[in-house]
């Protein structure tokens, strides 16, 4: 089963809150750094979500420059042009699924993917989008997020592999990083690096990536035909308890990929 989570309405605004913490500021730092654009360049974000990173890439490639934002969710695309209006004309965000970019090929100097992959069913298609919105020697960086790496105390294990395990289905593939390194290839792709970011949480409060991922769960689960309602809520009531304990501990990686696009 692959229900998939939907950021739509109530998700995307609490989507929008998360991306807030300093573990979501982070990993948009550490995005900026590996994909170094320059002044004039264009740059195109594939699933931009509520719109931060394309924000904070308007300055670094100045007035010359554009960034462009895809993204399937209506209520993502309106927080995005919210917070980016003030770029004006030099931010364009329009629907569009990763599948089928809304661009011409060669169009972009730069692309960007975030949380975004590990939900597409066929990723070698998305790829191969990407590849072809790409110009000869563009550059694009990659994140997203292995499951299995996720560490999360529980005094009931089992129940927590139970909740995790239903969690899975909220993507496509919960495992993509350890086989996107011959994907990008296959696509076309030269691999320049690979880092890794993780996020460690000892809290359990609105400033923790954490804190909105337990909603997230908690909403996906309440949807889900083999979850058990009561053990959900048990599932969330005992991680508030060890956060008041502080006992709580979260910890969870994600690896971004940073490739280029052959030629010039």
């Amino acid at each position: 089963m692959t229900a998939l989570l939907r950021f739509d309405g109530e998700r995307a605004c609490e989507a929008d809150i998360e991306a807030h913490t300093p573990e979501m500021r982070g990993q948009r730092q550490h995005l900026l750094r590996q994909l170094a654009v320059t002044p004039g360049q264009r740059v195109l974000d594939v699933g931009c979500g509520p719109g931060y990173l394309i924000s904070e890439l308007v300055d670094p490639v100045g007035p010359d420059g554009a960034v462009c934002g895809i993204d399937i969710s209506a209520s993502m695309l309106d927080l995005a042009r919210a917070r980016c209006a003030p770029a004006g004309a030099r931010v364009n965000l329009v629907a569009g699924r990763c599948e089928e970019i809304p661009f011409p090929d060669a169009s972009f100097d730069a692309a960007v993917s975030s949380q975004v992959y590990e939900y597409v069913g066929d990723i070698e298609r998305a790829l191969a989008e990407l590849y072809r919105v790409l110009r000869p020697g563009g550059r694009a960086v990659i994140l997203d997020t292995d499951w299995d790496s996720l560490v999360w105390h529980s005094a009931d294990r089992p129940r927590m592999r139970r909740i995790l395990t239903l969690w899975e289905d909220h993507v496509a593939d919960p495992r993509l990083p350890r086989r996107l390194g011959p994907l990008l290839q296959e696509a076309g792709f030269a691999e320049e690096s690979l880092t890794t970011l993780t996020f460690l949480n000892r809290r359990c409060h609105r400033d923790a990536y954490s804190y909105w991922q337990v909603g997230f769960i908690e909403a996906f689960l309440a949807g889900h035909p083999r979850a058990d309602p009561e053990e959900t809520k048990a599932w969330g009531r005992e991680l508030r308890e060890l956060d008041a304990a502080g006992q709580y501990f979260f910890s969870l990686g994600r690896y971004a990929f940073t490739v280029v696009k052959p030629g010039d």
